[in-house]
């Protein structure tokens, strides 16, 4: 099965792992564009990807972090 999330918080990228590791495939989604997924699409494997942004709206910046 091939699993569409939206938001990739906590409950998005537990979700993401739980379906992963029964065998599905994912697709993840965020405001923030797929190029912020890399690192937990590399976690998940080949089972997952990043959807691209909807036509005509750009991404969000990334969240500020604290050092």
């Amino acid at each position: 099965m091939r699993t569409g999330i939206i938001g990739t918080g906590r409950i998005g990228t537990v979700l993401a792992r739980i379906l992963v590791a029964a065998g599905h495939q994912v697709v993840l989604a965020n405001a923030r564009g797929p190029q912020t997924l890399g690192p937990l699409v590399a976690e998940l494997g080949p089972a997952a990807s990043a959807a691209p942004p909807p036509p005509g709206r750009p991404p969000r910046p990334p969240l500020a972090r604290e050092t």
